[in-house]
């Protein structure tokens, strides 16, 4: 499975070794008559790449009503969640076993799936998809043909970076790159956008335009944002994890959200089995 390195970076990844666990109960009532209803209460979700860390999430007062892990397999996450299918790149690796996935993952409940992963960004984690118009002819050779389920499969666009313009090859990045994508896919099934973000803790205001300028750009469908973290101490990342998830939940045209990432260190303690104070803090405020 794949791990950002530009997400990686900018986040620092300073394990929070002296986070108490938590002590929150797991939740023992029976999983939701349909994921479905789940799905549409909530607008938080979990970002991954070890399944059994989803099942830490699962607390009482959980907001969590989705997952996804850059792949198009779910591989053991925690039932009761629907698992959101991502084709990652154009490559063999990922296409071959995408329409297969799929299925499958329709079967289990999906309702939404994900095209690919940071085109505008070459380099760990960026499927490296600068070319709009080669991005384009393979987003309508595997992505388009999922409009046959209709109303009931959701597609995304690709999930681009809050960059603007690559610094070695001097492409469009971010949101000048999926304008690009949308008006070059003309006929494509798209229903939501799909955006990721990276900045400081403090730089509130630069999210939430950021946020709002997707939802222009990618012509008012609403708007997931699939990776974001902001840089800062752990008190900061907190507080501003209070300010940001009341004003995304208050948005009626921001439909979802995923913090980056479940994995030791980050929303999970460095031993694997229980939510440090950030992971908390996204699970449940």
């Amino acid at each position: 499975m794949v791990k950002s390195i530009l997400s990686l970076t900018l986040l620092g990844l300073v394990a929070l070794s002296g986070a108490a666990p938590l002590t929150a109960a797991p939740i023992t009532e029976d999983v939701p008559a349909t994921i479905q209803a789940r799905a549409g209460k909530n607008k938080r979700g979990i970002a991954f790449n070890d399944a059994k860390l989803t099942k830490l999430f699962k607390t009482q007062g959980s907001k969590v009503s989705w997952m996804y892990n850059w792949d198009s397999a779910a591989n053991g996450v925690a039932e009761g969640w629907e698992f959101v299918p991502l084709l990652h790149g154009k490559g063999p690796e990922y296409v071959n076993k995408w329409t297969g996935n799929v299925e499958k993952a329709i079967k289990a409940g999906a309702t939404h799936a994900m095209s690919f992963n940071e085109p505008d960004q070459c380099g760990g984690g960026g499927a490296c998809m600068q070319d709009v118009g080669a991005t384009v002819a393979a987003f309508k050779q595997w992505v388009q043909p999922l409009s046959k389920y209709g109303d009931k499969l959701k597609i995304g666009a690709p999930a681009v970076t809050n960059g603007v313009k690559d610094s070695v090859t001097g492409s469009d990045m971010g949101l000048p790159w999926l304008k690009r994508f949308l008006a070059g896919c003309s006929g494509c099934k798209i229903d939501f956008t799909v955006i990721h973000w990276y900045d400081s803790a403090k730089n509130v205001p630069y999210f939430k335009k950021q946020v709002t300028d997707a939802y222009n750009a990618g012509g008012k469908k609403p708007v997931w944002i699939t990776e974001f973290a902001p840089q800062g101490s752990d008190q900061e990342k907190i507080a501003f994890l209070r300010e940001v998830l009341p004003w995304l939940d208050s948005q009626d045209w921001v439909e979802r959200y995923a913090y980056h990432f479940a994995t030791p260190g980050i929303l999970v303690n460095a031993a694997g089995n229980a939510l440090t104070p950030l992971g908390q803090a996204f699970n449940t405020i």
